[in-house]
């Protein structure tokens, strides 16, 4: 098994010096779990613009965590919606962290995980030359800690102006060469690793590794049944580099890691071929349909039950393009962390690529009203909080202390309930407007999303409310909760939340518990075609969480994180995401 990580994207809106909005960023990632790793991306056009932002986050970074300070790789792509976006990865696990200069290695009971952060030599001669001295420092650290070139299971691959070509040799097929070098010495028995090769405005050619070795989980790579892999690609598709025999890209379209699906970076690519068309918006429901086909769960596996996005990155060539594309991806996976860049793409016809982490195993929501309960259900393997206060009287909005303690010490993502009283769903003026700054707050504080709903004293949806509840929420993941199991018409009242723009509904099944409503959660689900994610909450145990998947086709699922049958909290979470 390899080590228990978890990658959370963070942004800010801030404005002003590259230093004051890194740090921004830095004030939400919290010092209470091991930040492995930093990869920051951010707008540079010139190369004075790119050093400078580089050298002021990495320093940035060294100030905040002193000693403990991660891996930083700063990645010139430009953020869309904000002005600084970063991913940070995690260590929630066990397992002894070895920090280098450039790399980390982990070691636990199992076997050891190399990580690299972004190796690069920016502008010391071109492409060709750039890539070289990148895979010889790989060669270097892969040798120096007993590693083979083929323990490589993912890879990220950023090259300046990828498409550019200077006296007839092309920069990304200039890479692929040297790549292809670099690989030489292993056998590839076992399959290529996931890996994405990406434009970048600024920052030459950069190169991150993740490589396993000893661990006794299962590690194999995932072909598309619609693609040709990109290591078989045939010579109309290569273009001229340095050597007489053009190399292929040698990735694998998805790899799977225990229960950890690596997914490279996929675009509107049939066999060998790009879909060509120059509408933003039906290149993305291509792109979607490779996706699709790539990671459904028989695909994966013969008799995988199961699949769900942890977290999606897209990058996106065009600016004209960008809300097309945000609008169609979003619409499709909905409530899935997701962020865009800024980045020209391998083919020139291609307007979006897009790249992904997700699992295999069950997504679990825990209610928790402290960081108390929030850890220990985040350690038993829950995928996100939903974070109340009150529960005997089904839960109030907490207050702005509780939401920033939770925030700075718990890494999965934190939805938070907004609700302005117990007992029924029918809020007055003041309390929508309160409701409404709550949300407000929770945005600024740069939670994942808010748990919200309100009805009409007739049992109908309070759209009124809710669209003043949305505006206020745009950005954020929303989930519609309970009030739902209230209304006096669940058909109509679900073509009504759909219609708001809600990513998420929390129901019985118009019921007071899962049990009783577990034909009326069946019926939504269909209904629902993927329109939403309907989740199950209220009374979901270890003891039913499995049929109720099976019957109901349900993806993810809502409980308490009370311990139950002699079980902790932490046992009681973990039997119902591994069950």
């Amino acid at each position: 098994m390899t080590s228990d990580k978890y990658l959370k994207i963070i942004t800010t809106h801030k404005s002003g010096s590259i230093a004051s909005r890194c740090q921004d960023i830095l004030d939400k990632v919290g010092k209470d779990h091991l930040v492995l790793g930093i990869v920051f991306f951010f707008d540079a056009e010139v190369e004075k613009g790119y050093l400078e932002g580089e050298a002021a986050m990495v320093s940035c970074c060294k100030e905040y965590f002193g000693k403990a300070a991660p891996m930083v790789t700063c990645v010139a792509q430009k953020p869309v919606g904000t002005t600084l976006t970063a991913e940070v990865l995690y260590l929630r696990g066990d397992g002894t962290v070895e920090f280098n200069d450039d790399y980390l290695v982990i070691r636990n009971q199992e076997g050891s995980e190399l990580i690299s952060k972004g190796i690069h030599f920016p502008y010391e001669g071109d492409t060709a030359v750039q890539a070289g001295k990148v895979f010889g420092r790989l060669s270097e650290i892969l040798e120096a800690e007993g590693f083979l070139v083929t323990d490589i299971v993912r890879q990220w691959n950023y090259i300046q102006d990828i498409t550019k070509t200077s006296d007839g040799l092309q920069n990304y097929q200039m890479f692929n060469d040297a790549r292809s070098e670099f690989y030489s010495s292993g056998d590839w028995k076992e399959g290529y690793p996931a890996a994405t090769g990406i434009g970048c405005s600024e920052g030459g050619v950069t190169v991150s590794i993740y490589a396993v070795k000893g661990c006794a989980g299962i590690s194999k790579p995932i072909d598309n049944p619609i693609q040709v892999p990109a290591h078989k690609y045939s010579n109309k598709v290569l273009k001229e580099g340095k050597v007489a025999v053009k190399t292929t890209p040698k990735f694998e379209r998805a790899r799977l890691l225990d229960n950890t699906v690596l997914v490279s970076g996929t675009a509107a690519i049939k066999g060998e071929n790009s879909e060509i068309s120059t509408d933003g918006r039906l290149q993305s429901e291509a792109a979607i349909d490779v996706m699709e086909h790539l990671v459904a769960p028989g695909n994966i596996f013969p008799g995988c039950p199961r699949f769900r996005f942890e977290a999606i990155r897209v990058y996106i060539k065009h600016e004209e393009d960008i809300k097309a594309i945000v609008d169609t991806l979003g619409n499709h996976w909905k409530g899935v962390p997701m962020h865009f860049l800024m980045a020209d793409i391998c083919r020139p016809e291609l307007l979006l690529e897009l790249e992904g982490i997700g699992t295999t195993g069950r997504f679990l929501e825990c209610c928790c009203t402290d960081s108390g309960e929030a850890l220990e259900a985040q350690a038993g393997g829950a995928g996100r909080i939903e974070l109340c206060e009150d529960l005997p009287c089904g839960g109030v909005t907490p207050s702005r202390d509780n939401i920033t303690k939770v925030l700075s010490e718990v890494a999965v993502p934190v939805n938070v309930l907004i609700r302005a009283h117990g007992g029924d769903f029918v809020y007055t003026e003041e309390e929508i407007e309160e409701m409404v700054e709550s949300i407000r707050m929770c945005k600024y504080m740069g939670v994942n999303g808010v748990v919200i709903g309100a009805l009409k004293p007739d049992g109908s949806v309070d759209m009124d409310a809710m669209r003043r509840m949305m505006e206020a929420a745009e950005g954020l993941s929303v989930t519609f909760h309970r009030a739902f199991d209230e209304c006096n018409d669940p058909l109509k009242a679900l073509e009504d939340i759909i219609s708001l723009g809600c990513d998420r509904l929390l129901t019985a099944g118009h019921a007071t518990n899962v049990n009783d409503g577990a034909s009326m959660l069946k019926e939504l689900v269909d209904r629902a075609a993927g329109r939403i994610v309907i989740m199950a909450g209220s009374g979901v145990r270890p003891g039913n969480i499995g049929q109720l998947e099976i019957s109901a086709g349900l993806r993810e699922f809502h409980s308490s994180s009370h311990g139950a049958d002699g079980r902790t909290a932490r046992e009681t979470v973990s039997a119902m995401v591994k069950g």
